[in-house]
């Protein structure tokens, strides 16, 4: 898989990328695997893969969508306020269903 470096845009609270998406399924930073758009957009949507639940946070219009791409990788998609994405990889095992109170599950 092709990664990048984690440079996301846009923060909530002072949370950035790859420490978000750690913070937000509760697994160490280093469990988060950075992924390019491309790599991203194709296992999830142009592959169609299953939607596992969406997130919106409370406080901006950010959200997060989770896709199980695999049996055991599941892949989130950080969507900022003005529409850019980001795409992250973490073991399903990993993803629990408790999130912190400033996201709230839509779907």
């Amino acid at each position: 898989m092709s990664s990048r470096e984690n440079k996301s845009q846009g923060v909530t609270g002072h949370q950035r990328g790859r420490k978000l998406i750690a913070r937000l399924v509760d697994v160490g930073s280093e469990h988060v695997e950075s992924l390019s758009w491309h790599l991203g957009n194709r296992v999830t949507v142009e592959a169609d893969a299953e939607r596992r639940f969406e997130l919106a946070h409370r406080h901006s219009r950010r959200t997060v969508t989770a896709f199980e791409v695999t049996d055991y990788t599941c892949v989130l998609r950080l969507r900022t306020p003005i529409g850019r994405e980001k795409f992250y990889g973490v073991a399903n095992a990993d993803v629990s269903s408790r999130f912190d109170d400033e996201w709230v599950r839509t779907c």
